[in-house]
């Protein structure tokens, strides 16, 4: 079917002015009139056709083809290729035979199916892997692979060669049912639970200050019961800053919560250690490594109250307790220094009825420094609404009692279980009795309970104005939490660590360098190391054309260029493949001939994802291959896999039909047609006398 870019009435024109053209060079040609009739209408049919056929041409017709496929039935074989298939006893068995069996197989299904073979881990790829080098497991990952590669295909089944052990992704069975192919699992490795002894659930703040202590909290798991004790070791720049002697119950977590000195500037590497016993063939989940970034960076504290009272008190003990704070405290309206010397500024049942000083509170609320509200019966509530753009508080000055509950998906920074625990059991504080309007809160770490009902109004709550960190305690009687915690626990561990670690987050300072860097401190082997980086100018203006460079060096010293790319308001780059280790790095910016530099240290350590779990999960398997009408084949049938898919798929081939266009100028046979035409008209013409 022929098929035109010009209008039907256009080629119709065309063809009539070539037929009248092939008429009238016979009918007037004096050289032809002793011809016979049926002679001339045959010239003319013949001048006509190649007349014809070049103006066709010319209006670039193109040639409809229906084309007719046959397509097998599709196999797909899936091959986890991840390291955990090395945990089991027979990993030498998975790395020789079974890559030879899945070979003979896959051939002897492929008289009767398209047969495709991929091996995973995080990542699907091409043809079947005997190292099984995988770094993690996404089996939910290389489901949505295939149905992307085989959507609308003759996908007749899958076959799946895993432990069924993933640790990436979601549950595998919800995307397979996307598929709805069946999946026959060749289940590979053991089931039977070795004993093992593993360090799980790290937790730890990101930044710590140059001698105070940071909090670290941990579990050690064992998965069977012993009375032998097993050291739990802690390291900095290898030197021992924590060991402890514990004994382990079957299946029960310890948690660990303790407290670290930071002893070392800058970004300092923990590794944690449980030892292990004799015959434990797993040990890489005995060890964990964290980083921390350890700042020297003393902070000024300023604490203002509008009266004396015992809160002050009771922060600035907890404050001083950090060796990186200095705290100043003075009433209100005595204050006649700068504000701009320090980090943060505590207003106390600032502002009060009072009215005094109030250029220093403008001056408090119109500088960068960061400022924490701690309201009380004294606040003037009016002006409190003025000057701040977190909360509306609406009351006739009367006071409620009011327990703090905790958020838990607050982000900011992290307080310990037990300084956690602490807070919900600890005296109730005096809030404000009235209606809160919220209107800008970013961050709530705290929400009020009343008598005995959990609310839905902020107790304590942070927001970010003008470039500076805003807080406000809608409540007093810290004072109160302080004399519980010593009463409960003989310390005041608890009550000093949130008043820390709430100021530590308003005290961070804002990067004020030229040359921003944003890194991971630590990336798993197998995964890239990124680095983004921003420059400023002077008047801390984004550049988007300077030329920035990253310098690296490995453990060996051995130092590589890489050049960063632009991004609109950033700088990037991506390194792959790096060997695990330690690494330091310079990036240098060169923009109007000013230099810029920025070092910095990242470690690449050995992914333990693959090791956490030394047992097949065939659970899994099995739900996957039952709820898609598979099989899941054990060890002992692997050799005759093929036999069973084949004899349980009951897929045929099917036929496809597919429209194709071409342009009519590539047929051959136009062209023979042509040069026919004109070879006859030229023969009869010949035998007429007249060429």
């Amino acid at each position: 079917m022929l098929q035109f870019e010009h209008p039907i009435i256009s080629i119709a024109a065309a063809l009539i002015l070539s037929l009248l053209l092939a008429l009238f060079i016979y009918h007037k040609d004096s050289r032809f009139k002793s011809a016979s009739t049926s002679l001339k209408y045959l010239l003319v049919v013949l001048r006509f056709i190649s007349i014809s056929i070049i103006i066709l041409l010319l209006f670039k017709p193109k040639l409809l083809n229906e084309i007719k496929q046959i397509e097998k039935p599709i196999l797909v074989f899936l091959q986890d290729a991840s390291s955990s298939i090395l945990n089991h006893t027979d990993s030498n068995y998975y790395q020789n035979e079974f890559i030879a069996l899945i070979d003979k197989n896959n051939k002897q299904l492929e008289h009767k199916f398209d047969v495709y073979s991929y091996n995973f881990s995080d990542s699907i790829k091409n043809g079947i892997n005997h190292k099984y080098s995988g770094k993690s497991t996404d089996i939910s990952k290389a489901f949505k692979n295939i149905d992307d590669r085989f959507h609308n295909r003759n996908l007749a089944g899958i076959i799946l060669s895993s432990d069924g052990n993933y640790n990436q992704g979601t549950n595998p069975y919800y995307q397979v049912l996307e598929l709805k192919a069946p999946v026959y699992t060749l289940a590979i490795g053991d089931t039977a639970i070795q004993r093992d002894l593993s360090i799980e659930s790290v937790r730890h703040n990101e930044i710590a200050y140059l001698e105070n202590e940071f909090p670290l909290e941990f579990e050690v798991l064992s998965n069977f019961n012993s009375e032998a004790k097993h050291k739990i070791h802690i390291t900095n720049q290898g030197k021992t800053v924590y060991e402890e002697l514990v004994q382990l119950d079957s299946n029960t977590p310890l948690s660990k919560h303790i407290f670290i000195e930071a002893l070392n500037e800058g970004i300092q590497y923990y590794d944690l250690s449980i030892s292990s016993f004799e015959g434990e063939k797993n040990t890489i989940n005995n060890t964990y490594r964290i980083a921390i970034e350890v700042l020297n960076n003393l902070q000024n504290i300023l604490i203002l109250s509008s009266a004396p009272h015992p809160d002050i008190a009771a922060l600035k003990s907890a404050l001083e307790e950090g060796k990186n704070y200095q705290v100043t405290s003075s009433l209100f309206h005595q204050f006649k220094e700068e504000i701009e010397a320090y980090n943060l500024v505590i207003l106390h049942q600032i502002p009060d009825f009072s009215d005094r000083n109030e250029d220093l509170l403008n001056r408090i609320i119109e500088s960068e420094t960061s400022v924490l509200f701690i309201s009380g019966k004294n606040t003037k509530w009016s002006k409190f609404n003025q000057i701040q753009n977190l909360v509306e508080v609406k009351t006739k000055n009367s006071m409620q009692e009011v327990f703090p509950m905790i958020n838990d998906n607050f982000s900011p920074f992290k307080l310990s279980s037990a300084c956690k625990e602490f807070i919900q059991t600890a005296p109730p504080l005096r809030a404000p009795f009235g209606e809160l309007i919220n209107k800008e809160i970013e961050h709530t770490l705290f929400k009020q309970k009343i008598e005995g009902i959990n609310t839905n109004q902020e107790l304590l709550f942070f927001a970010e104005e003008d470039e500076k960190q805003i807080a406000v305690l809608l409540a007093e009687g810290l004072w109160k939490w302080r004399l519980f915690d010593y009463q409960k626990n003989e310390t005041h561990v608890n009550f000093n660590e949130w008043i820390q670690s709430l100021s530590q987050y308003l005290t961070l300072n804002k990067d004020k360098r030229k040359l921003r860097l944003q890194y991971s401190k630590i990336v798993s082997q197998g995964n890239s190391f990124q680095l983004n980086a921003q420059l400023y100018n002077d008047n801390y203006q984004l550049i988007d054309d300077a030329e920035l460079s990253l310098y690296l060096k490995d453990k060996k010293k051995t130092e590589h260029l890489y050049t960063l790319n632009s991004s609109e308001t950033t700088y990037n780059t991506s390194i792959d493949n790096l060997n695990e280790g330690t690494y330091q790095f310079k990036v240098v910016s060169k923009f109007n001939g000013e230099q810029t530099e920025q070092t910095g240290t990242f470690a690449i350590l050995d992914s333990q994802l693959e090791q956490q779990k030394l047992n097949a999960d065939w659970t899994t398997l099995k739900i996957i291959s039952d709820n898609t009408q598979g099989l899941l084949i054990q060890k002992n049938d692997f050799d005759k896999y093929a036999v069973i898919v084949s004899n349980n798929v009951k897929a045929e081939s099917q036929v496809y039909f597919s429209k194709q266009l071409s342009d009519l100028i590539q047929h051959k046979s136009i062209f023979l047609l042509l040069l026919l035409s004109l070879i006859l008209e030229w023969g009869i013409r010949k035998i007429l006398g007249s060429h």
